[in-house]
C-alpha cells in the first residue's frame, strides 16, 4: 500500500511549483524568497544555499510575467536581429552571452527574417513585455521603429550603421567606408571591373553599396550593371546564382566585392565550375572573414569584422543604461580591416 506522501507527491505531478511553495519549504516569507533570487546578496550565505538548492530540487521557475508586475522588468534583454541562422551573426551572439551569462538577465533572440515590415510589430511585442533592455542588431530600416524606440521604457541599444544613425547607445562601423575601402584595395590589384552584389535593401547594405559607387565614380570606372543584387539572405547558392546573372550582363568583370563570406564562396565555387581562374581572371573579396575563409581554395580575401567584440561592447552599453550607471561612450566605432588573401592578386 502507498503511503501518503507517496500520494502527496504524485497529485503535485504536473502542478507548476509557486513561490509561496518554495518559501513553505525553506521555512521563510515568500518576499524573502523573491528578494533573495533578485539580490541573492542581501541574504546570508547559508540561507542562499538552501534557497538554491530548494528551488532546484523543486523545480521552480520564477514567473517573469509576475515579476514584471512587480517591478520595472522582467529580467529579459531582448534581441532583434535579421537572421538567426547567417554565420555573421554567431559572433555577436556569442560575444551578447559572454556578458550576459552569470547575471541576473536572460537573453532571449527574435528575428525578423529580413522582413522590414515586421520590425516595428517584432519590437512592440517585446516592449509590452517589459524587458530589462534590447539591442537591435542590424534593423533593415528605422522609420518604422524610431516612435517606439523613443517611448520605449527600457534602454534599447543598436549594432548599425555609425556613418548616419543618430541613435544614441549605438555600436558598429561606418559601413560607407567600409564599401569605400575594398573597392579601393580591388583598384590598387589592377582590378577595374570590379562588380558589387549583395541584398541591397537594409541599412547597412546601403552605405555600403554608395561607398563603392563612390569611389567607383572617381575612378570613371562606374556602371550599373555591374551591381547586382537579390532580396534573399545571403547564401552561398546565391553567391552562384547572382554571379551566373552578372555574367550575363557582364561577360568582362574582373573582380567581385561580395556582401558576406557566403556570396563570396558561392562566386568562387561558380568561377571553378566555369573554368574561370582566381585571382588571376576575376578577384573576389568577401565580407565579414567567417571561420571557413581562410582555409577554402584559393583561401578568401575578406572584410574583417569584429563581432565578438561588437557583442562585448553593445551587452556592455546596455548593462550601464539599465543600472543608470554613466554611459561612457554611446557611439562605438569598432572598426573593420582588410584581410588579403589568395582570391585576389
Amino acid at each position: 500500500m502507498k503511503n501518503s506522501g507517496e500520494r502527496g507527491r504524485k497529485a503535485k505531478r504536473g502542478m507548476q511549483v509557486k513561490l509561496s511553495d518554495v518559501a513553505k519549504k525553506v521555512g521563510v516569507s515568500p518576499i524573502t524568497i523573491s528578494r533573495a533570487l533578485r539580490n541573492p546578496e542581501i541574504v546570508s550565505e547559508d540561507l542562499r544555499e538552501e534557497i538554491l538548492r530548494t528551488v532546484e530540487e523543486m523545480g521552480y521557475i520564477p514567473n517573469l510575467a509576475a515579476r514584471a508586475l512587480a517591478g520595472r522588468h522582467n529580467g529579459i534583454i531582448g534581441v532583434i536581429t535579421p537572421a538567426l541562422h547567417q554565420y555573421g551573426f554567431a559572433g555577436l551572439m556569442i560575444g551578447i552571452e559572454d556578458r550576459f551569462r552569470g547575471t541576473e538577465f536572460t537573453v532571449q533572440y527574435s528575428s525578423t527574417l529580413h522582413h522590414a515590415e515586421g520590425e516595428a510589430g517584432l519590437l512592440k511585442s517585446i516592449l509590452t513585455q517589459k524587458p530589462a533592455g534590447v539591442i537591435i542588431a542590424g534593423a533593415e530600416s528605422y522609420c518604422n521603429l524610431l516612435p517606439l524606440i523613443e517611448n520605449a521604457a527600457c534602454p534599447i541599444a543598436h549594432i548599425t550603421d555609425l556613418s548616419q544613425e543618430p541613435h544614441r547607445l549605438v555600436v558598429g562601423l561606418d559601413h560607407y567606408a567600409a564599401g569605400a575601402e575594398p573597392t579601393r584595395f580591388l583598384l590598387s590589384r589592377g582590378y577595374s571591373r570590379i562588380a558589387f552584389i549583395g541584398r541591397g535593401g537594409d541599412v547597412r547594405s546601403r552605405r555600403r553599396i554608395a561607398g563603392y559607387e563612390a569611389v567607383m565614380r572617381e575612378a570613371g570606372l562606374f556602371q550599373e550593371d555591374l551591381i547586382i543584387g537579390g532580396d534573399a539572405p545571403s547564401r552561398i547558392g546565391l553567391g552562384r546564382e547572382l554571379f551566373s546573372r552578372l555574367l550575363e550582363r557582364v561577360p568582362d568583370v574582373d573582380a567581385v566585392f561580395a556582401q558576406s563570406d557566403e556570396l563570396a564562396f558561392g562566386v568562387l565555387i561558380e568561377c571553378k565550375a566555369r573554368g574561370i581562374r582566381v585571382p588571376e581572371d576575376v578577384g573576389i573579396c568577401g565580407f565579414n572573414d567567417l571561420e571557413f575563409s581562410p582555409f577554402i581554395e584559393p583561401s578568401l580575401t575578406t572584410v574583417h569584422l569584429p563581432r565578438q567584440d561588437i557583442g562585448h561592447r553593445v551587452a556592455d552599453m546596455l548593462l550601464r543604461a539599465i543600472h543608470d550607471e554613466p554611459p561612457g561612450e554611446d557611439r562605438v566605432d569598432c572598426g573593420f580591416s582588410i584581410v588579403p588573401r589568395g582570391s585576389t592578386r
